[in-house]
């Protein structure tokens, strides 16, 4: 059998976002028999069809869609290597590449102030997404280090946290017509619609069953950002962490505090224990660990 390699993955990942062999080998600069004979190679070593292929479009199977995720990461991290490597000598200059979820707010920016006056050379290259998304990028070598958020599990992980900040209620005034003040208790919030960070469901389920209340959860999502956004919709009130509500440029919001021990997170600078590191990262989350008051 032909061993796998990055041009067949490359040119599966052309056919696959062209949606035919005619526009890939088109894209490619090749003619179609040879591309054709190296997705049925691929085919064959990997043991599955990748293709459907019609009279006007080529689209993938259940497989080729799998593939084609994972392949995009690989390829991508093939691509990184060589520039890794011209930055690999010093932990004072170079590339980190460092993952970053959507709540991170001001304290990664207070942070970074901080950090990229102490070391002027280092460039970043920052992935988005949630805390699963960048454990998972992390695992894979595609991120390097993390701005994640609790909770999630340390196991393997070396990890540095921020200080603990209370989650907030946010909404129109309509939904706190009779609070007055910046908090708002568990049972202040009972019966209203909440829009939450799916991965808080631990949290909420936890504050709401200490006080002996049922949540009316309307949506859980993945993204903080849509929390704010549909709160500021009217469509319910966003349980959010504070540090993203430092940014208030919703000013129809009201932001109240959570008043309860159970309803608190933290930011945290993770790398892997295991695996190479680099010096950037490592001082990069040792730095995050000092300017928290944590090291």
């Amino acid at each position: 059998m032909v061993p796998i390699n990055s041009k067949q993955l490359y040119y599966f990942t052309v056919i696959s976002e062209t949606g035919s062999f005619t526009a890939a080998a088109k894209k490619l600069g090749i003619s179609q028999p040879p591309l054709s004979k190296q997705i049925m190679l691929l085919e064959e070593e990997l043991g599955v069809k990748l293709f459907e292929r019609g009279a006007k479009k080529t689209e993938l199977t259940e497989a080729g869609t799998y593939l084609y995720f994972k392949a995009r990461d690989i390829l991508s991290l093939m691509d990184s290597v060589s520039e890794d490597l011209k930055h690999f000598p010093s932990s004072a200059r170079g590339l980190l590449k460092l993952g970053v979820i959507s709540s991170a707010g001001t304290v990664l920016v207070d942070f970074l102030k901080h950090f990229t006056a102490d070391y002027p050379g280092v460039r970043f290259e920052v992935t988005e997404g949630n805390t699963y998304e960048l454990l998972e990028k992390m695992k894979n070598g595609l991120v390097e280090c993390s701005i994640i958020r609790t909770p999630f599990n340390p196991e393997g992980l070396e990890c540095v946290y921020g200080k603990k900040e209370p989650i907030m209620a946010v909404g129109i005034p309509e939904f706190f017509p009779e609070i007055s003040d910046d908090k708002v208790s568990i049972t202040g919030l009972t019966g209203k619609p909440l829009i939450y960070y799916r991965r808080f469901d631990s949290i909420i389920s936890l504050a709401f069953q200490n006080s002996g209340i049922e949540p009316d959860i309307f949506c859980r999502n993945d993204d903080a950002r849509t929390c704010l956004q549909w709160a500021k919709a009217g469509l319910g009130i966003a349980l959010v962490p504070q540090s993203i509500c430092d940014i208030r440029v919703q000013d129809n919001l009201m932001f109240k505090e959570i008043d309860s021990p159970d309803t608190v997170t933290q930011i945290a600078a993770v790398y892997k224990k295991n695996g190479y590191v680099s010096n950037i990262a490592r001082e990069f989350v040792n730095s995050f660990g000092c300017q928290n008051g944590m090291l």
